[in-house]
C-alpha cells in the first residue's frame, strides 16, 4: 500500500508511515481530556501552605535553640525544589 501523506510504499498492516510519521488510518478514539487547570492551581497552592507551615515550624526550633539535623535541612530543600517545579508545570 502507498502512503496518503508522501506516496511511500508502506507494508499492508502498517499503523503510520515511516518516512512521514502519518497515521495510515483514522483514530477510534478521541485523547482523553485534560485535567482542569483550576484543580492543578489549588493543589500547587496546598503544597506551597504545607511547605511555608513545615519551613516555619522549623525555623521557630531553630530560634528556641534546637537546631534541627542537617538532614531536615536537605530535605526540605528538595522540597522546595520540587514545590518550584510542581508550580513551574501549573
Amino acid at each position: 500500500m502507498t502512503c496518503d501523506a508522501c506516496g511511500q510504499e508502506i507494508a499492508d498492516n502498517a499503523l503510520i508511515c515511516y518516512k512521514c510519521g502519518a497515521a495510515t488510518a483514522a483514530r477510534e478514539r478521541d485523547p482523553a481530556p485534560l485535567e482542569e487547570p483550576g484543580r492543578r492551581r489549588w493543589s500547587a497552592l496546598f503544597l506551597a501552605v504545607v511547605f511555608l507551615g513545615v519551613v516555619l515550624f522549623f525555623v521557630a526550633e531553630l530560634v528556641r535553640g534546637r537546631p534541627p539535623e542537617p538532614l531536615v535541612w536537605a530535605m526540605l530543600a528538595c522540597a522546595g525544589g520540587l514545590l518550584a517545579w510542581r508550580l513551574r508545570l501549573g
